[in-house]
């Protein structure tokens, strides 16, 4: 193996190691909305008995 390979494998380990690999910067917060469907839209149209 030569020398610079190897110094190569140490950078893009760190880089990776350091978080620079992320794509898009997420802030863990999940939010659910409801959002009806076909699959979930036949409850909404049945009515109660009086």
């Amino acid at each position: 193996m030569k020398a610079n390979e190897v110094y190569a494998a140490i950078a893009l380990a760190l880089h990776e190691h350091l978080g620079n690999n992320v794509h898009d910067v997420e802030p863990g917060i999940i939010t659910i909305a409801e959002h009806n469907t076909q699959w979930n839209g036949y409850a909404l149209s049945m009515t109660a008995h009086p």
